[in-house]
């Protein structure tokens, strides 16, 4: 299922805290970010908001795209610590330590917010947190989707399944490029690259 086109009737996603499911986890690789003048390596998460519906019935989807880093000050880090519920170990990195990919089709609580710019009006995750004691989660109805830029783990179907701005942000990464040519992976070394790869999840 494809997220819907950004258009002059788009429906911004109310502000307020909801029960939320993970049913995108997306590498976008490597990406230059014009803002901050470094590349950075990004992954990105969607949500679905299935006690809040939009006007076709259909529930609404947040996105929060994170840098690929577990560093204490890391947002990705400390909203899954939040989700979770307890903080990170050492034990829980390596090859049989955290999966990100574990969290597809899990629940958390989402606040979403309001901001602006450029005059247009956004939504905006700015809390995670576990579900309440007693809380049920709903598993979401959109199709999940996992997609990794690794040669072992990328599928081109799922690729496809992406929406073209999507497809062509991560066309651009280094990563991708390596995938595609089958060459050796030529990265940058960021700033915020805190481990060395195997990225341990």
């Amino acid at each position: 299922m494809y997220l819907p086109n950004p258009t002059a009737d788009f429906e911004l996603v109310p502000a307020g805290t909801y029960i939320a499911a993970c049913y995108r986890v997306i590498d976008l690789g490597t990406q230059h970010s014009a803002l901050f003048g470094k590349t950075q390596h990004k992954v990105r998460l969607t949500w679905e908001l299935p006690t809040e519906l939009m006007k076709d019935n259909r529930p609404f989807s947040i996105s929060k795209t994170y840098t690929w880093s577990m560093s204490k000050k890391a947002t990705l880090r400390q909203h899954l610590e939040a989700w979770r519920g307890k903080v990170f170990t050492e034990r829980d990195f390596g090859p049989n330590g955290f999966n990100i990919r574990n969290i597809l089709g899990k629940c958390c609580l989402l606040t979403v917010a309001h901001d602006a710019k450029n005059g247009e009006e956004y939504s905006l995750i700015s809390t995670i947190s576990n579900l309440m004691k007693g809380q049920k989660g709903i598993p979401p109805v959109n199709t999940q989707i996992y997609l990794w830029l690794s040669p072992e783990l990328f599928d081109k179907q799922t690729f496809e399944l992406l929406h073209e701005k999507t497809r062509q942000m991560i066309e651009k990464s280094p990563e991708y490029e390596a995938i595609m040519t089958g060459k050796p992976l030529m990265r940058e070394a960021s700033a915020d690259d805190d481990m060395n790869d195997p990225i341990p999840f």
